[in-house]
């Protein structure tokens, strides 16, 4: 049972570290509520300050559901809590309050526009969704009730959302004393003010808004991500040769050079296990609808992340693509030295129109060749404005913007966004 309960946690940590990357401005929500096992629980629950769960029930979900499912779990009850459904003790009909907070945070999850971290919202749940919001770009959690206990709908169809949105369970919200609630809503407004902070919208408290989607919407939509902290879901664990000095017992080497002079009991270790990455696929857009400015920024985010010694292992497959609407240029990189010498002479070569696919179709003959045999994901730095593949590739793939694409561009639900500073464009390498 205590195996149990850890890899549970290792479980949610793994929800955490998915949720802050994909969005750093939840950073500090996610460490506000804390995860703890409680095998009473017969469904995942928080109480505003703790996620409860069944570390057997945890397993299951991750095992037959997938670890979309777990992100989705964790995200809604930190919608629940940024939009104080807990703290809030009016008078109501208790099971349709709950059917309503359960579609707001649905709803919130799924308008994040994230289906690589939540999984689709489904058609049911669309409809639902069209339902209640005709044209409207904000509804509260006591709006959604209203709508439910005044409109027509009869117990069978709010018995059959309830199934639908249910995620996890309310009943410790009734349990919380009004010191309790007043804590918890004080803790939720400041996370809730310090993420629209941090997302950049100074002046707008999400809290005071509670149900407000559009606004986290526009959060995420909004913020520049840091993509080296995404390379870490690329990452692989292997044993590399070095010394590994955070195992060696420095105790038993003294005793021997005192007792036998030159003789020290203990080597320290010559391997140690590391996690980093081994094969991954860049690709940078030198069409001409990216300027030599952007491309010349591509450029140094690349040297910049290769030259990071601790992002990749001494011996690595790493392939640099140049593409416009044909493959320009493919140079594999294997170890530090190679990418000093491509560094050192490398030219831009394209400038015609944009086109994805043929770099993703490259890559797919890379594999099947076994050029590729792990890999783990694929960067295109990209201005947005090109031609996408029809299908989701096999391997996770994020586009890397300056800035956001033009409105009649549509990026494909699969493809991670992420952004750089906008600033920084045009320094050299």
């Amino acid at each position: 049972m205590r195996q149990a309960e850890e890899i549970a946690q290792e479980i949610w940590a793994l929800a955490k570290q998915e949720i802050s990357c994909a969005c750093p401005f939840f950073v500090l929500a996610c460490s506000y509520l804390k995860t703890a096992a409680d095998e009473t629980c017969a469904c995942t629950c928080t109480d505003g300050r703790v996620l409860h769960y069944s570390p057997k029930a945890v397993l299951t979900d991750f095992a037959e559901k997938g670890r979309k499912y777990i992100n989705r779990v964790y995200l809604h009850s930190l919608f629940h809590c940024l939009y104080l459904h807990p703290a809030d003790r009016e008078e109501r009909d208790e099971e349709l309050w709950n059917l309503a907070c359960d579609i707001v945070a649905e709803y919130t999850v799924d308008c994040l526009g994230m289906p690589f971290l939540t999984g689709e919202a489904g058609k049911e749940k669309t409809e639902v969704y069209r339902l209640f919001w005709k044209g409207k770009k904000s509804r509260t959690a006591a709006q959604i009730y209203d709508m439910l206990r005044e409109g027509e709908f009869g117990k069978s169809c709010t018995d059959a959302w309830r199934s639908l949105f249910f995620m996890d369970g309310h009943s410790l919200w009734r349990m919380l004393s009004k010191g309790e609630l007043a804590g918890i809503r004080d803790v939720w407004e400041k996370a809730a003010a310090y993420t629209s902070r941090d997302a950049g919208n100074a002046g707008k408290r999400a809290g005071s808004e509670k149900g407000n989607r559009q606004e986290w919407y526009e959060l995420q939509q909004k913020r520049r991500y840091d993509y080296r902290k995404f390379l870490r879901r690329f990452a692989v664990q292997r044993e590399e040769v070095q010394l590994d000095m955070e195992s060696f017992d420095y105790i038993s080497y003294c005793l021997g050079l005192s007792m036998y002079g030159n003789m020290p009991l203990v080597e320290p270790l010559e391997y140690t296990e590391a996690c980093k990455l081994e094969e991954i696929v860049i690709a940078i857009d030198t069409s001409s609808s990216c300027s030599r400015e952007m491309v010349q920024r591509f450029l140094e985010e690349t040297y910049s992340m290769l030259s990071e010694r601790e992002n990749f292992f001494r011996k690595m497959n790493v392939h640099v693509i140049q593409c416009d609407c044909y493959i320009q240029e493919d140079v594999t990189l294997r170890c530090e030295e190679d990418w000093r010498a491509y560094m050192k002479q490398i030219r831009i070569q394209g400038r015609g129109g944009t086109d994805f696919r043929p770099v993703f179709t490259y890559v797919d003959r890379l594999i099947r060749e076994k050029k590729i045999r792990n890999l783990k994901g694929l960067l295109y730095f990209t201005d947005g404005d090109g031609i996408y593949p029809a299908g989701k590739p096999d391997y996770e793939t994020a586009f890397i913007l300056i800035k956001e694409p033009p409105g009649n561009v549509k990026i494909p639900p699969w493809a991670i966004r992420l952004y750089l500073d906008e600033r920084k464009a045009g320094s050299g390498v």
